[in-house]
Order: C-alpha cells, then sequence, then structure tokens
C-alpha cells in the first residue's frame, strides 16, 4: 500500500515541479512534458530502486487480490466498491462541470498553456491568478497530450481510491482501535465532501489524501528510521498547500507527527535539502512569490475583493460554525431545502444577522435539496455516528493509554487548533467543502475514546453505518453533476406530466443546467465564424468561460477587462456578456457598441444558475479592428 501511496505523491510532485519548470523555459506544452518525464523516469530508475523493492516480488500480488476479494465481500467495503464504480461511471460519462473549474481553474489551465507557461493574467476574475495552482499543474499534462478534459476525473478517483488504505493506517498509527479504524477507513470517505468530488474538478477532497499520507509517511519513518519516508511526508504536506491555501493551519498537526523523526535528517544531508526544496516548489510557496510580486500582498487579494478575509474572528468562528453545522446536517436528499432555509434566514435574531452581514459578507443560508460537490461537508450520516461515538464515551482506563493514543490526541487537538485558525480568518459560503481535509484529523479525538473499539461490534451501529453509506450512493446517483440515472429526460416527463408542481419544475432546470454547463456558451460562440481562430470576452465571476475555448487548443480567447472597454477593442469579434460591460462603465452595452462602431451580431440568453434568471449574450463584431490589423 504504501508504494502505491508513494507513487501517487511522487507523481503529484512531479507533475507540479514540471509545470512551474516548464513555465520557466516557455515549454508547457506535450514536447515539454515528454522530455521533462523522460529525464525524471531516468533518474529515478538510477536513484529510487528502493522505491519498488518487493512490490512484486514472488506471488505477493495474488496474495493481495486473494485478500480484496475476501474483504469486498463484506457490507462497508462491498458498499465503497459501488461507490467507487459510480464516481469512475459518473466521471467517464460527463464532462467535468464543476463551477469553480469551470470559471477560473480550467481557464487558468488553458490561458498558460496558450502562452506555454504561467503567467499573471489581466481578468476580471482574480482567482485565475493568485489560487493556489497545484491541481492545475495535475491538469495540464493531461490536457496537453490528449486536447481534452475527459480525463481530468482521474485526478480525484486515484486518491478517493487510496482514502481507505491511508485511513487504517493514520488511524491505527495514532491509536484507534484496529476494528475502529476497519469501519471508519469505509465510512469517511462515503462523506458527501468526498464522493461528489471524487469524479470532478473539484480541489478539496485530493489534499487530504496528501494530509493524511504526510502524517502515514511520518508514521512509517518514526517505526522505520528510513529517511526516505519523512521525505516523503514533506512532500506530500507540501502538496496538500499547494492544492490549497486554506490547508495552511495543517501544517500543525503534520509537524507534531513528523517531530519525532526530524533527527533522520542528518542521515542523508544533501538529498534531505533537495527534496525540501522540491517540497517547497509544489507547495504555495510560488504562488505566494508571485503574488506578492505582483500585488504586494502574499494570499494575492490585498483589497479583499472576493470578501473572504475574515477581520473579526469572533464573526469568523460564528459564521463558519452556521455554515459548517449546516453542511454537517445536511441529509442526502431534502426536497424542503428551499424551505426551510427560508424560515431559517427569516427567523434569525436581527442582532446575530447584522453582525454577519458586515462581518461575514459571504454568509450563505442556502440549503439544496441534495449534495453538491460545491458546498457539501461530511452530511447527517457520518455525523451521526460520529456524535453516537461521542455520546458513548467512557472513562479511560489506565491501559489504554498509549503512547500512540497520546501521538493522536495531540495531532487530533492540533488539527482542532488548525480549524479554529481557519474559522477566524476565512469567510465563504462553502466552509462544509473547503475543510475536507480537516475531518480526518478532527475525527481523531472522538475515535479514540474508549466506547469505539466495542461500538463498532454492535448490531445497531452495524445498521446505521450500512444505512448511512447506502444513503450516500443514492445520493451519488441522483447528483446533478453525474446522475447515473435519466435524470433529464424523466425529469422533463414529470414536469410536463404535472406542470403545476414547482419541486418537479425546478428539478427539470437543475438537470438541464448541469447537463450542458461544460459547453455552457456554446450557444453563442456557434455565431462567430470558424475560422476565427482569437476573440475577446467581457465577463465576470460564473461566467464557465472555459466553454470559450472548445474545442481546446484550436481557439484563443483574450479577456477584455474594464480599462480596455475605454479604448477601441483590438479584436474583430468578441462575446460580451451584457451585465459584465454594464457594471464596469455604468452605461448601456448598445453605448458601447455604438462608440467603437461594433454591431451586435447575435444574442443568445444563457441559462448558467438555477436559482437566477438567463443572462443576454452577445457576439459583437468591430471591423474597425480588423482594418487596424491590416
Amino acid at each position: 500500500m504504501s508504494n502505491l501511496i508513494g507513487i501517487w505523491i511522487l507523481l503529484q510532485g512531479l507533475c507540479v515541479l514540471a509545470g512551474w519548470t516548464l513555465s520557466l523555459v516557455g515549454q508547457v506544452r506535450a514536447l515539454g512534458y515528454v522530455i521533462f518525464f523522460g529525464v525524471a523516469g531516468g533518474a529515478l530508475a538510477l536513484w529510487g530502486k528502493w522505491w519498488w523493492r518487493g512490490a512484486l516480488g514472488g506471488n505477493r500480488h495474488r496474495l493481495v487480490w486473494s485478500c480484496l476479494a475476501r474483504r469486498f465481500r463484506r457490507p462497508l467495503p462491498m458498499l465503497f466498491l459501488l461507490a467507487a464504480l459510480g464516481v469512475f461511471l459518473g466521471g467517464a460519462l460527463y464532462a467535468p462541470n464543476n463551477y469553480d473549474a469551470l470559471t477560473y481553474r480550467l481557464t487558468r489551465v488553458l490561458m498558460w498553456w496558450d502562452l506555454s507557461g504561467w503567467h499573471w493574467i489581466s481578468t476580471e476574475i482574480p482567482p485565475i491568478n493568485y489560487s493556489a495552482a497545484g491541481f492545475e499543474w495535475l491538469m495540464m499534462p493531461l490536457l496537453t497530450l490528449t486536447h481534452s478534459d475527459r480525463l481530468f476525473f482521474l485526478i480525484n478517483l486515484a486518491p478517493f481510491l487510496l482514502m481507505p488504505g491511508l485511513l487504517f493506517s493514520v488511524f491505527v498509527q495514532t491509536g484507534v482501535a484496529a476494528r475502529a479504524a476497519w469501519t471508519w477507513m469505509w465510512l469517511l470517505p462515503m462523506g458527501f465532501c468526498y464522493i461528489m468530488q471524487a469524479g470532478s474538478l473539484g480541489n478539496d477532497a485530493l489534499a487530504t489524501g496528501n494530509v493524511l499520507a504526510a502524517i502515514h509517511f511520518a508514521f512509517r519513518a518514526r517505526r522505520t528510521g528510513r529517511v526516505e519516508y519523512l521525505w516523503l511526508a514533506f512532500l506530500a504536506a507540501g502538496l496538500a498547500t499547494g492544492d490549497k491555501v486554506l490547508n495552511l493551519p495543517l501544517l500543525l498537526p503534520i509537524l507534531v507527527a513528523v517531530w519525532p523523526a526530524l533527527g533522520l535528517l542528518r542521515s542523508r544531508l544533501v538529498f534531505g535539502v533537495l527534496m525540501m526544496l522540491f517540497s517547497a516548489a509544489v507547495s504555495f510557496a510560488p504562488i505566494a512569490i508571485l503574488n506578492t510580486i505582483h500585488t504586494g500582498n502574499w494570499g494575492g487579494d490585498p483589497r479583499n475583493i472576493m470578501r473572504a478575509e475574515i477581520k473579526r474572528p469572533l464573526s469568523g468562528i460564528i459564521g463558519n460554525g452556521i455554515q459548517l453545522t449546516e453542511c454537517l446536517l445536511e441529509p442526502p436528499i431534502f426536497p424542503g431545502a428551499r424551505k426551510v432555509s427560508g424560515w431559517i434566514e427569516n427567523h434569525v435574531p436581527k442582532p446575530l444577522d447584522a453582525l454577519l452581514e458586515r462581518d461575514f459578507p459571504r454568509l450563505s443560508w442556502r440549503m439544496g435539496e441534495l449534495p453538491q460537490e460545491e458546498v457539501s461537508g461530511l452530511g447527517l450520516g457520518t455525523t451521526l455516528l460520529l456524535a453516537a461515538v461521542f455520546l458513548r464515551r467512557r472513562k479511560a482506563s489506565a491501559a489504554v493509554a498509549s503512547q500512540r493514543r497520546r501521538a493522536g490526541r495531540l495531532i487530533g487537538g492540533t488539527a482542532w487548533v488548525a480549524l479554529i485558525v481557519f474559522m477566524a480568518k476565512t469567510g465563504s459560503e462553502a466552509t462544509g467543502r473547503l475543510v475536507s481535509a480537516y475531518y480526518p484529523l478532527l475525527a481523531l479525538p472522538i475515535l479514540l475514546l474508549p466506547a469505539e473499539a466495542g461500538l463498532v461490534r454492535q448490531r445497531w451501529w452495524k445498521i446505521l453505518a450500512a444505512v448511512s453509506a447506502t444513503a450516500t450512493l443514492l445520493a451519488l446517483v441522483l447528483t446533478p453533476s453525474r446522475p447515473l440515472w435519466p435524470a433529464e429526460r424523466v425529469s422533463a416527463w414529470l414536469a410536463g406530466r404535472f406542470p403545476h408542481n414547482s419541486a418537479l419544475a425546478r428539478s427539470q432546470r437543475v438537470y438541464n443546467i448541469y447537463s450542458h454547463r461544460n459547453t455552457l456558451l456554446a450557444p453563442i460562440v456557434r455565431h462567430i465564424p470558424n475560422d476565427v481562430r482569437t476573440f475577446g470576452v467581457v465577463e465576470e465571476m460564473g461566467g464557465a468561460e472555459a466553454s470559450l475555448w472548445q474545442p481546446y487548443g484550436y481557439r484563443r480567447v483574450r479577456e477584455l477587462v474594464g480599462v480596455d472597454l475605454l479604448r477601441p477593442p483590438d479584436m474583430e469579434w468578441v462575446v460580451v456578456r451584457k451585465f459584465a460591460v454594464e457594471s464596469n462603465l455604468g452605461k448601456p452595452m448598445d453605448w458601447w457598441v455604438r462608440k467603437y462602431g461594433g454591431t451586435v451580431v447575435a444574442e443568445e440568453m444563457i441559462d448558467s444558475v438555477a436559482s437566477q434568471l438567463p443572462d443576454p449574450w452577445y457576439v459583437v463584431r468591430f471591423p474597425a479592428a480588423a482594418n487596424r490589423r491590416h
């Protein structure tokens, strides 16, 4: 198992290092990646024999498959296997439609690829520049080699499949009873935040595997005395922050895990220094440096344009506590979610409402009818199971106060400190998913309670665990992102059969929007002649700009920001979101088009979000721009 985890960590590290290295020489393209991985593979072949020694020796592979066959006959492993198959099918059948990914994550990758390397982009979508780039550098080799986004789901599927083994290793090595660790290794991955992202382009769950791998390898280094495992722990920790800067507080529990093994660094000092530099290169450090250069602030948003920085820690803790509670209590199906959300919002005490509106502007009271990868946390089933353990706690005897348990409590306790730091500093409407990497370590103090070892043997517990996992499978089948049933056809039929049912009408609308989100702007792009390879776009957050680049590698899109609207466009063809022009200029779009001699070629109403009305989009042609080029 450690071999597979180590290969995955090393592969991620090489992908991220390749992205930054090839950017320095302007070779972020297929040939550049082929050369880089050829050289890296040769180096590993010469230096890394320890890596796979004994992994396939003798008949060990037969033993592994035999164990797996027996394991997956039991209910919880079988449910996880069904979930993994469902995740794979969803990722294989559906193009990516994650909101953040299509708004800026895939867009930034396309822009870097177009100019053969990372560069600061003139944009009205700030996260394109300042967000952590780890996930994007994993996407880039697949994009440059295939010119497609259909294999991106594998980036999240791999750590999802490794998660049970990682959880078992970390839990057992921190003192959790083996039977309890075995049970939870199958249950925790069934949390909504993990299973919904496993087939998507969300970048929260990916870091969970890296955090767990850092602690896994830290304990292996302590147990075996091999410095190579310590290097892998550092590399995994760097990757976790490179996936998402919000994971920085988790370096505290990781440090607790690696601290006893730090003396091993003296054994191979030169290689140790190189691995530390490697770990820093794949972390958030490069983006932090670039953010400082371009904005004067390591986070990249010195004016808090995205309203994510919390100035008053207490308000942050209260607001995030509310958001987190909503996500922890989210059921797999909640037909009355909108009514309940509205009732709660209307009954919030006015002093609290005023406080949060001032200090936590991105707070959202809205809950969904089904779990969503953009906002969901662990979910109700997993929360109830953890609550059952906590409520059945008993006083520990001297026999269970082992060194491992003390280490586990310390790691779990520092994880709670890390969560408080996160909550005090960051405010978002998606707290539940943003702390995905925190959940396993936050659960440690609960799983270390003496009651847990016996609780998982109880019949009622096994039934509740199976029901919770089965309900998650139901949510996976029904999810609008990647439904594993003919959702669009059936929802349309039901909405037509019962035209006055608002719930069915909303269901049809949601499934329909998700079905074409990956190609959201295709209706407007079709009005641009096929021989036009470069055109402009006037856009703001939420337009799924990546769809303008399709087919990938053929078109080039240049974003026109506020200052560009004050001078004649330098491109003949421009795709325009009406709201974006009018919010920037404070004048009607027709005024802007007439001023620079443009002509509206086409108009389309684009339906991008189920809770909002369709947006008007236009294709505008500026003949003067073509004349200036000639």
